[in-house]
Order: structure tokens, then sequence, then C-alpha cells
């Protein structure tokens, strides 16, 4: 072997060793020093992470009290391709999460990169697969914890119909939920979130909190079997109160049917009866074919159209001449069909369509109704005569509400309106949203003589002397109306009993509805629905800070005392000055939400926390004057509360 070869041999053996020392070098760099670049894409080789989502944006009422919120949770993911023993992971996974083996091994024989094994992991499940991943860490190959975010409704029920609720993946499926999704929801480009909106309503928490105790109290005085009821103000459109009873809670929407989760104020359609009389006199009087003078004659209580007879409500009710202003105040049958038939078939059905009966009021909630009303050519005299007093056509609550905001706010239909404003997700106003269409239907001149008329109703001598408030004038109308069953006429028994009003010469102008489905007794809409107006329109005042008329309460129930002044006035002020009460500590899983406990006394506060898994420390005596987490926060099992309670000065 020449000399020459021999160093060329040795060149390629020295080349060939420092090759094999790089090698090793740099794999020991690789096994030792940590990479990002490395980690993600051995990431994405053994297990695909879920898609980040944009957070959702808050719902908050009028005065910007929370009434949905986000928390943020974790949920478990898998990529099945990367496990090998599926069998042996179930039983690890179904022991943690206490879940059927056979559905995690189903789940487990999947193909797809990426699936959810449970979403929104309550803490004790968290706490469990964290552990188990302690334990097996080779798992976290092929599992993995993501953040979510998890909807939550702190006031349970309250409003449940109205805001609707959101599935697993945080998407709108009802109510304001559904309708604002776009706002809510956020958007995702290019990799790159953009969070949800959050909206302020036209809702007023406590005001909302009042309704609801109403309806759920007229429900059991009267043992009807649903009910709706509505605050609006009818100068703006605003709605200020909705909802229908029962009720659900829409933190656990599936324990809960589609019937009692209805928004049956804007979904449902029913014959409205009286409450549609002053309706059909405004369109009578701005045609000049009667006037506040004319009297019509309502054949003692019974009049016959060719072989059907038209009563009534009580056969005791046998009227001769009644002025237009007597018919509505003692809602005459027969006096409501000869106004019907001067108006003619053609006027009321124009009308009627004018003052957005049976048109959809483009309120801001999906899945509104439209009702029905047959054409003006189809109308036999029957057909006419039950018109005019509210069967025979089929209207929501929503369009009754805002037929009668057009007599009291001098004419105009106002657009229903739930959201007033849009916020950055951080809380910065973006923008108001404009008041909907505001058109005249009616003259100035016809709601004065309308409301002259309407205010006869809650007065001794109407069908609604139930629905008076002391120191306040009531405007306002009485619907009692048989339920039809389709193809087979109307239901013996029963009924649909309703009062619509308003308070004349105040500031805001409430328009309050309330209805009650199928009442046994009272059924009378003055009877049954008349005092849960009563009551509801007076929390609204008194929330308003507007105070009676004392001078508006009869003298002579003055001087039997059967009205004192000076207890109408303080039963206004309390009112007033209480908040809606927490009626639970609202809760949702394993989360509760800090109330506000300024001045609650002690009793009250334990009352609140007791039997839940938190710690209270109470200080002092007296009323709570500091806490700590503040209202709003979000309090887990073990957290400690802190209370601190003073006395007033001067005070023992």
């Amino acid at each position: 072997m020449d000399k020459n070869f021999r160093i060329r041999l040795g060149v390629c053996f020295l080349l060939i060793a420092a090759l094999g020392v790089g090698v090793m070098v740099r794999a020991a760099f690789l096994m030792l020093v940590p990479s990002d670049r490395l980690t993600t894409a051995m990431n994405r080789q053994f297990r695909q992470d879920p898609p980040r989502m944009p957070r959702r944006g808050y719902i908050l009422d009028r005065n910007l009290e929370p009434i949905a919120v986000s928390m943020e949770v974790k949920s478990l993911f898998a990529n099945p391709t990367k496990i090998k023993k599926k069998n042996e992971v179930a039983h690890l996974l179904a022991k943690a999460l206490r879940m059927p083996v056979a559905s995690l091994r189903e789940k487990l024989k999947s193909e797809r990169g990426f699936l959810w094994i449970k979403r929104q992991l309550s803490d004790v499940e968290l706490e469990a697969i964290e552990d188990l991943f302690e334990r097996h860490p080779t798992l976290t190959l092929a599992l993995g914890l993501d953040k979510e975010s998890k909807r939550f409704y702190p006031n349970q029920s309250l409003a449940s119909q109205l805001l609707g609720f959101t599935g697993l993946d945080s998407n709108g499926l009802e109510g304001v939920e559904l309708f604002y999704e776009k706002d809510l929801g956020g958007t995702t480009e290019n990799r790159k979130n953009t969070d949800g909106r959050t909206l302020v309503l036209t809702i007023d928490k406590a005001l909302q909190y009042t309704l609801e105790e109403e309806l759920e109290r007229g429900l059991k005085e009267t043992g009807g079997i649903a009910a709706t009821a509505m605050v609006m103000d009818a100068d703006t459109g605003d709605i200020v109160a909705m909802a229908s009873a029962p009720t659900f809670n829409p933190n656990k929407f599936g324990a809960s049917n589609a019937l009692v989760r209805r928004n049956r104020s804007v979904t449902d359609t029913y014959e409205p009866g009286s409450t549609m009389k002053p309706i059909l006199v405004a369109g009578a009087l701005e045609a000049g074919v009667v006037n506040p003078k004319s009297k019509v004659f309502c054949e003692y209580g019974r009049m016959q159209i060719g072989k059907h007879w038209i009563n009534e409500s009580e056969t005791k009710d046998k009227w001769g001449w009644l002025t237009i202003g007597q018919v509505l105040q003692k809602s005459s049958n027969v006096g409501a069909t000869k106004i019907g038939f001067l108006f003619g078939p053609e006027r009321t059905y124009q009308w009627y369509k004018k003052m957005g009966i049976t048109e959809r009021t483009k309120v801001d909630l999906p899945g509104e109704a439209v009702g029905s009303l047959a054409r003006p050519e189809k109308w036999s005299k029957i057909l006419q005569s039950n018109i005019s007093f509210g069967h025979g056509l089929t209207v929501t609550p929503l369009q009754v509400v805002r037929a009668y905001a057009a007599i009291a706010n001098g004419g105009h239909l106002v657009t229903p309106r739930l959201v007033r404003q849009l916020h950055s997700f951080e809380g910065q106003m973006l923008r108001e949203i404009p008041r909907g269409e505001k058109r005249q239907v009616m003259s100035k001149k016809t709601t004065e003589i309308l409301g002259a008329m309407l205010s006869a109703v809650a007065t001794d001598e109407g069908t609604a002397p139930k629905s008076a408030i002391p120191g306040f004038l009531v405007l306002g109308k009485t619907g009692t109306s048989q339920k039809p069953v389709p193809g087979q006429g109307y239901r013996s028994g029963k009924y649909m009993a309703s009062f619509v009003g308003f308070v004349k010469g105040v500031k805001p102008n409430y328009v309050t509805y309330v209805m009650i489905d199928e009442p046994r007794f009272p059924y009378y809409g003055g009877e049954a629905a008349g005092p849960v107006f009563r009551r509801i329109m007076t929390a609204a005042l008194a929330r308003e800070g507007v105070s009676p008329d004392l001078s508006l309460i009869p003298a002579d129930s003055l001087g039997k005392n059967e009205v004192d002044p000076n207890k109408v006035q303080d039963r206004f002020v309390a009112m007033a000055a209480a908040p809606a009460p927490p009626a639970a500590l609202a809760q949702a899983d394993d989360y509760w939400l800090m109330p506000d406990l300024s001045g609650l006394t002690a009793r009250d506060v334990m009352d609140l926390f007791g039997g839940k898994d938190l710690q209270l420390r109470l200080r002092g005596a007296g009323n709570v004057k500091r806490q700590s987490p503040a209202s709003g926060s979000l309090l887990k099992k073990g957290d400690t509360v802190l209370v601190r309670l003073e006395r007033e000065e001067g005070l023992p």
C-alpha cells in the first residue's frame, strides 16, 4: 500500500469520525436543550389542538347589571389515532370522569385527529384528569386540556325566555342570544380572534324580578296554566320588562321543555277579546262615524245575526242605549258589534293593519309570530261581529301593547326595542342602537277622547276596579276571550283573561300588559289579570320615583279610612328603595355569583350562604357595609367570603 493511499484513507477516516461526533453532539443538543419550534412540531405530529374561540360578549341590563356572563372552564380532547391501548385508556377516563366505559371506548375508535372527550369539566372532573396526567404522563401525547368559555346566567330563571341560552360551542340558540349572535359571538379571521361585543338591554332587572314574581303569584291566585306580562315605554318603544310563566333556568336548559322556553309575548297568538274594542273605537272616531256623544242601542244584552245570537259576557247585563264610552266601560259585545257595522269591514281591516294588528312589530327577538285576520271580502256578518269584540282574529300580546302605546303617546306607532347599546368586550361603549320607526297613526285629539273613555274602566262602575291604583288615573281595558279549538269551535270553560293599560300624565309613560291562560277562578280579565297589572304598574311607578297624586284618592274613601294617604306615600317610597332581593345564591355547577350584600343583616347573609361549601366570616354587628369579594365576582367551592357589619349612627 503506497504512502498517498494511506494518507487519503486517513483523511476519509477522520472526516467520517468528525461527522459522527457532529451527529452525536447535535442529537444530544436536541434532547437536552428545549426548542419551542420542535415542541410545536412534535405536538403537531402527535396531537391536534382544538381551535381557539373568541370570548362571548356579556349581556347587561339598562343599569349595567350583568344578566349573562361567561366563565373560563376547561375541556378534555383527544387524538384517537395516537392511542394504542384504547381499552385501557377508556377505563382510566371512565373512572376519572364517571362516564360509561362503552361510550368512551366508542369515541376512541374514531380515526379523526381531534375530538372532544368531555366539554366544560367541573372542578372535580378537572382535578381527576390532572391527577391522571401526573400518574400517566404519556397520556398527554394524545390527550389534552383546553380553555373554553361557558355561559352563565347569574340570576338563574330571570328573563330566561327573553335572553334565551347558548349551546356547548357558546353559540346562541334562542332569544337575544340567538338574535344578536353575530355581535355576541365574535369572529375569527386568519386565526385571529375578535372577542364578542357586550349588549346593554332596555330591561330593568329589578322591575323584571317584580314582574316575574307577580306572574307566579297570579297563577297561584287564579289556577291558570300559564301567563305572560310586559312593560313597555310608550314614547320610545323600549321594553322594560317581559316574561312568561312558568319559566326555566337557562343554566340547565336541557332539563326544561319547549313550552316553558317560549317567549309567549312574541311567539304565541291568541284571540284578544275585548282589549280590541278601544282599537276599533279609535278607528271609528278617526273616520268620523261616531263621536263621544254618539249612542248605540245594545238590544238589552242579546242580538240576533242570522241564525246566531250575540250575547253580553254576563246574562245580567241587559244594556239599552249606551254612549261609545259606556260601551267600553261596560265592555258591551252588542255595542261593539253596532260600532263595527257602522265602521264597515274594509275600513276595519285597513285600520287594524295600520295599527300593527297581525303585522310584525320588528322587535329584536327571533320567532315573532304574525297572527291572522281574514281579508274583508271574506267577512260574513257574524264574523264581522266577532272581530268587533276581539274574536275571529289572532294577535300577539306585543301587537296589543304596541297599539295601546299609540293611544298613550298621542297617536304614534312605535317599534319595540330590547337592545340600547353595544360595548366592546372590555367595556368601551361602541354605539347606540337607534330606535326603530315611529309613525303617526291617529290624531292626538282621538287619543285624548279615547283616554277619557278608558279612564272609566278601572272604576267601580267599570269592568276592572281591581286594576285601580290609589293616587293615579289608570286608563285601560279588560279582555276575556274563549279559547278556540281548530275545527271544533270554542272550548267551554277555557278562557284567556287579560288587562292592558297605562297611567295618565306620568313619565316614563309605561304601558303594562298581563294575560292569564286558562284561569279557573276568577276568569274574567278584570278580576284575574287586573290585580297583577296593579301590582306590576305600582312597582314600575315606584321604581321610577313617581309619587301618587293624593288628590286623586276619592274623598269618601279617605273619610271612611279605606285609604290612608300617608301609608300610600310610604309604600311607594319603600318600593322605590327596595332592590330585587336574591331569591337564592345564583349557581352554575361548582360556581356561585357573589351578590351585593349591602344593607343586609347578619341573619340575611347566613340564610343566603347557608348550606353552601363556602367559608363565611362575619365581623361586627348591624348591617353589611363592606364585603369581599366584590359583587359580581365568581366564587368556587371552599372560597372565603368576608363580611363587615356596622350599626347606623345613633342606633343602639
